[in-house]
Formats: C-alpha cells, structure tokens, sequence
C-alpha cells in the first residue's frame, strides 16, 4: 500500500515538473525575436569583428532589454551581446552602420517587431569626417515570425 502511494506521489511530481517545462519554455518563446542579415563588409560591434557574410540572430526579452545572440551562417556563435539601450520605435527592421576611421561600426540595430531600437556606441566621427558628407549604410534586417 505504501509502495503504491509513493509511485503516485512520484508520478504526480514527475507530471507536474513537466506541466511547469512546458508553460515556462512557451512563455519564454514569446519572449524572443528572430531574425537575420547579410553584412556586405567587416563590421565592428561592440567590440568585436564580424566578417561579412549572412548572420541569424535571437534576441531574447529580458529586465534590461534582453539578450542579442548573434550566429553566423553557419549557425556558429559569433556573438552575445546584453541589449540595454533602446532608441526609438523604428517603422522597418534595418541594422545601421556607420563609417569611422576606415572601419565599419554598427550604429543600431531597429527591430519593428519589437518597437525598439538598439543602439551601439561607435567612434566619434574626426574633424574630416564630420566636414565630409557622412559614411552610413542601411542593411535590411529580416525579422522570422515563429
């Protein structure tokens, strides 16, 4: 009889610790955007190199404003990067990058569905790049609806 009630109670748990998996992994989820791009040239981003070539990416919601990892075609990790700032509410998905000092510098990243826009610290421009018309490029972002 004790043997019995036991493997209820553990099949109850057992039942119940699934039931939790499977609400939070749905709620996490919702939570995350997908999406992807092709840099047409190495581009700096926050701090790190990434050389062109077709890259996919999850942001995932969070306190902060979540996390951005950022996979190569190859779905190899590239990059994770904390997403604090947010600008404003983009009308298309585009990823900005500017030109500073003969590097290519990610400016933003705007996500329309998300409604925010993640910006990145770049280089001041110099005196003559502040006098020359600015070097900036719009790179279309695909977002992936799951």
């Amino acid at each position: 009889m004790k043997t019995t009630i036991h493997s209820i109670r553990i099949v109850g748990t057992l039942l119940t610790i699934v039931a939790v998996l499977a609400c939070c992994s749905s709620v996490w989820a919702l939570g995350e955007l997908r999406g992807s791009f092709v840099l047409p040239f190495d581009v700096q981003w926050n701090g790190a190199t990434l050389p062109a070539g077709q890259y996919h990416f999850t942001l995932s919601s969070g306190v902060l404003g979540g996390v951005l990892l950022i996979r190569d075609g190859r779905e190899n990790g590239k990059m994770l990067v904390v997403a604090v700032a947010e600008g404003k509410t983009p009308d298309r998905s585009a990823l900005t990058i500017v030109s500073r000092q003969g590097k290519w510098y990610v400016a933003s990243l705007a996500l329309k569905g998300r409604g925010a826009t993640l910006e990145y610290r770049v280089p001041a421009p110099s005196k003559a790049e502040r006098e020359m018309e600015a070097s900036i490029q719009v790179i279309p972002v695909r977002i992936v609806r799951s």
